[in-house]
């Protein structure tokens, strides 16, 4: 199939749109998965990647993009912590470092620590969370309505409520387990 001039030059501009209109909102919600900047940008490149490849689903409305987006936002995030936490373990077999799940801070108040640990026991007790809940969790803190939920995580929007009930138990029961304040 050859793309005629004005075919790519529409498929470049939905492209562009897309990205500027979604970037923002992917950011927030990777990030809330990754706490890392520069993992978050990575992770958003290979989910616009996948996006800039596929003309069809660019073209379909911009809820199902949305929809899909976060989807593989979520996906590929995830992905980058079992495979960073699956690193450190094998790095942890063989002796070569000790194991910290702080986050690396500079010399820095008292204050800045704590609220760091409290962070690094949230993404903890999160991670014990079944996917599922853990999605919708981070979806609706992250400010989407059931809508968007049940669009993103695939389910009826009369079971977001219910996913969310069960996922704020499941996530005080973890964090409480490992010794945080619920």
């Amino acid at each position: 199939m050859t793309i005629v001039p004005e075919a790519a030059a529409d498929r470049g501009t939905r492209f562009d749109a897309l990205f500027t209109r979604f970037y923002a909102e992917l950011f927030g919600l990777v990030y809330r998965i990754l706490g890392d900047r520069m993992e978050t940008e990575d992770t958003l490149q290979e989910c616009f990647l996948k996006l800039a490849d596929d003309v069809e689903l660019q073209a379909r409305p911009e809820a199902e993009v949305a929809a899909w987006l976060r989807r593989v936002g979520m996906n590929l995030a995830f992905n980058r912590l079992r495979s960073a936490r699956r690193a450190r373990a094998r790095l942890e077999l063989v002796g070569r470092l000790d194991r910290s799940d702080a986050e690396p801070l500079e010399s820095s108040p008292s204050g800045v620590l704590v609220r760091a640990e409290e962070r690094a026991e949230v993404r903890r007790a999160l991670a014990e969370v079944p996917e599922r809940q853990r999605e919708c969790l981070l979806l609706r803190y992250s400010g989407y309505s059931y809508l968007e939920i049940a669009a993103t995580v695939g389910v009826a929007v009369g079971s977001v409520g219910v996913l969310l009930a069960r996922a704020e138990e499941a996530f005080r029961t973890q964090y409480a387990r490992l010794g945080g304040n619920p």
